[in-house]
């Protein structure tokens, strides 16, 4: 197999030095439960940190050249962070939302590099089984097992970047 150029490809992420190719374009659910949840964290931390639905580009360790990523959903409440091209350090808060093209790289590489790089919380959401996983750091560079949180189970999804804040389950699965 031939190994992916960045320039060749419309859409791309790069972790760990390994180009990733980001087509095809996300599903219908993926979309819908992405937009719900930007816009809840949107509403909930405006005045605090800025929000930013996908594509928005992120250079989570700060090297322009070591990783470069478009998660679903971003939270920064640093603002020396954000510049005109997107983010660079680690942001407060990431969201990815699962597709059956990037799960495994959901759960890994970008699980490993968000925990290296400094982010403060990490949500993987599954759009299919209505869940979601948190994954927040303790000590130095790691992360706590996650929680998970399942809308058949949990009626509230506390936000640990933001104390006392919490979203419905069903308002971002609905």
């Amino acid at each position: 197999m031939e190994a992916l150029q960045a320039d060749e490809l419309d859409r791309y992420e790069i972790i760990d030095g390994v180009i990733y190719d980001m087509t095809p374009s996300p599903s219908e659910a993926h979309q819908r439960v992405t937009t719900a949840i930007g816009s809840l964290l949107f509403s909930g931390l405006k005045g605090r940190c800025r929000t930013y639905v996908a594509p928005f580009d992120v250079w989570p360790t700060g090297d322009l050249k070591e990783a470069y990523v478009q998660p679903d959903v971003t939270v920064i409440c640093d603002e020396n962070k954000i510049t005109e091209a997107g983010c660079v350090g680690a942001p407060d808060l990431v969201v990815e939302v699962l597709s059956p093209t990037t799960a495994g790289k959901d759960r890994k590489a970008k699980l490993r590099l968000y925990q290296h790089s400094g982010v403060r919380e990490y949500w993987i959401v599954d759009p299919v089984m209505h869940t979601v996983e948190v994954f927040r750091p303790h000590g130095e560079n790691a992360f706590l097992p996650s929680e998970t949180y399942a809308l058949s189970d949990d009626e509230w999804l506390p936000i640990g970047i933001a104390d006392g804040m919490r979203v419905m389950l069903a308002d971002i699965f609905s």
